[in-house]
């Protein structure tokens, strides 16, 4: 009978661990269901000549919270603080921050790309333009410089859309960025 109990609270003990362990699997899972470590993002700052401990502030900050995944606000936190304080002058910025271009939206740029045949994507030095020649004469155009100036023009739609605009120098690092990236996905 001793033989029986010990047998049943054995095989008790065994299940419940296997439970213990699903459910761990369970609640550490993340909003993205990636482990935060492998991820990537903060990955650029393990570069030579980045400032050391910025990797480390990186990851606590973007990875471990999701970041750059989740759409929401960060939290309350002196870790973005520290890394600005930390950061050299040719350090980047927090990657996981994104920072909007003024002179077009999300929607404006991707119906510039939308039929993934743009007229060209022309880039020298601090300068990108993006040109897309839409049928019936109208035109899409995108430009950013580093430097701090960005314009949109788009013709299809009455009136049209004109922007030219001084930016911040993240602002214009974003906007060229997003320029950068819209001509890759074309194949320019």
């Amino acid at each position: 009978m001793n033989n029986m109990r010990y047998l049943f609270t054995t095989l008790c003990l065994v299940l419940l661990s296997g439970l213990a362990g699903i459910n761990g699997s369970a609640i550490a899972s993340t909003p993205d269901g990636e482990t935060p470590a492998n991820e990537g993002v903060c990955d650029p700052l393990k570069a030579d000549g980045i400032t050391k401990g910025l990797y480390g502030l990186c990851v606590a900050y973007c990875e471990a919270q999701d970041l750059d995944t989740v759409d929401k606000e960060p939290p309350s936190t002196k870790i973005l603080e520290n890394y600005n304080k930390k950061k050299a002058a040719g350090d980047p910025a927090m990657p996981c921050i994104q920072i909007a271009c003024p002179c077009w939206s999300d929607a404006e740029l991707a119906a510039t790309t939308a039929d993934g045949m743009v007229s060209a994507c022309v880039s020298s030095g601090e300068t990108i333009q993006l040109i897309d020649n839409v049928p019936s004469g109208k035109v899409r155009f995108a430009r950013s410089d580093q430097t701090g100036r960005c314009s949109f023009l788009d013709t299809t739609g009455i009136p049209p859309i004109v922007r030219n605009l001084n930016i911040t120098q993240p602002e214009a690092q974003s906007c060229h960025a997003q320029l950068a990236s819209a001509c890759t996905s074309v194949g320019q």
